[in-house]
């Protein structure tokens, strides 16, 4: 067994040791801060100057930080409005089908195209950026550099106005009413120019049939007015008596009259001729027993309906006055086929061969003089309508045979 050594002190003798060496040297620091902090007191109130302002600076510094999230808060909000904007304006013009909306530079090419313009003229928005805006203007336009003048107007008077003309891609024109505005950025810097058509082609044509329609109203008033003169001073001329007369003139004016109805029905673009046929024998009493008529389903012109209508007049009335309408067995028949005639330009091979044939009236015998309806027959298609008519009084029944150039409605 080891024997203990006694030169080493006991356990408690080094705890206490220890515990007034530590104690010694919290003295000895405590000398030493008191030292240091009377040794150096500028050093100090420096020290403490800087921490202020440090905290200071942190003060401001945690303001300035609170003001940029507010304001970038406030970008985030006005950057998120702006876009919706944008989108709004986006979708709004995308969505005007019915408009088409572009913009150009200062030197006139197209620098926008919405679908609007894409769907109206048929270029792209890739095909048409970056060309020129006066390909949508027809050849007569450009060479007249209404283009160049539109952009003047809009920056002096501030906007142009225009109803003209347009092309389209495939070269077809079209008519547009046109506004030209001018781009100016945040400054009020001119930047470029905003153009804006719509497509009024529908109304434009509309309004030029409309003007046909009236002119050719006058001219067909013209001719009425001079074919009631004609037959008005004919019928007094030759009438045995005043109740004769009128009756005459009545009856012309009547059928005249239901001519112009049926081409009123039509909005005076044409009338089918079996319809002008069958008016005309049905306004003397002809029915399908003891009027007949057939040919080709046509439309004729206004010009060719209505004398032919005076014609079928004149012919039913002689009908009934001294022909196979006069007793209760005679018929009437008329037929017509449409000609052509080739190797002739197209506005001359189509011709209209109609035939008036009586039968079972009376016996016929050739008039010894032409009355008021055979001289209006003859003279009304030569001049009227430039065709060429054959009248025979065979013993069975007259016959009439007209040949017309024919204009199909």
């Amino acid at each position: 067994m080891k024997e203990p050594d006694v030169s080493e002190p006991p356990p408690h003798d080094r705890e206490a040791e220890l515990e007034a060496e530590i104690a010694r040297l919290r003295r000895s620091l405590d000398e030493a801060v008191r030292r240091t902090a009377d040794d150096v007191p500028a050093a100090r109130a420096e020290h403490e100057r800087e921490l202020a302002d440090a905290r200071a600076a942190l003060v401001l510094a945690q303001a300035r930080v609170a003001e940029l999230e507010q304001a970038n808060v406030e970008l985030i909000a006005s950057r998120g409005a702006l876009a919706a904007s944008e989108a709004r304006y986006r979708l709004a013009v995308e969505s005007a089908k019915d408009y088409a909306i572009f913009t150009t530079d200062l030197a006139g090419r197209i620098t926008g195209w919405n679908a609007g313009a894409q769907h109206l003229m048929g270029w792209s928005e890739e095909e048409a950026v970056g060309h020129p805006a006066n390909l949508i203007f027809t050849p007569e336009d450009d060479r007249a550099a209404i283009a160049e003048t539109e952009m003047r107007l809009a920056v002096t008077e501030g906007r142009a106005e225009d109803d003209r003309w347009h092309l389209k891609k495939d070269g077809t024109r079209f008519w547009a009413n046109g506004l030209m505005m001018p781009l100016r950025d945040d400054d009020g810097g001119l930047i470029g120019f905003l153009k804006i058509l719509r497509d009024r082609t529908v109304e434009k044509r509309a309004t030029e049939h409309q003007q046909l329609l009236v002119n050719e109203l006058n001219h067909r008033v013209k001719n009425t007015l001079a074919t009631v003169q004609a037959f008005t001073t004919q019928t007094l001329r030759t009438a045995g008596s005043l109740n004769e007369a009128r009756e005459a003139i009545t009856a012309r004016l009547i059928a005249l009259s239901k001519a112009h109805d049926v081409l009123t029905a039509e909005s005076w673009d044409g009338a089918d001729l079996s319809q002008i046929v069958a008016d005309a024998l049905r306004l003397h009493g002809g029915d399908g027993q003891r009027c007949r008529w057939q040919g080709n389903p046509i439309r004729i012109s206004p010009r060719i309906a209505l004398a032919l209508a005076m014609v079928l007049h004149e012919l039913a009335t002689n009908a009934i006055k001294y022909g196979a309408l006069s007793n209760a067995t005679g018929t009437v028949t008329v037929t017509w086929r449409v000609i052509d005639e080739g190797g002739r330009p197209p506005a001359a091979r189509l011709r209209l061969a109609l035939r008036w044939e009586e039968q079972g009236g009376p016996p016929v015998q050739a008039p010894t003089r032409k009355g008021f309806g055979s001289r209006m027959i003859e003279r009304g298609l030569a001049s009227e309508l430039g065709g060429e008519v054959e009248i025979s009084f065979e013993p069975a029944g007259v016959i009439c045979v007209l040949d017309i150039p024919l204009e199909v409605a």
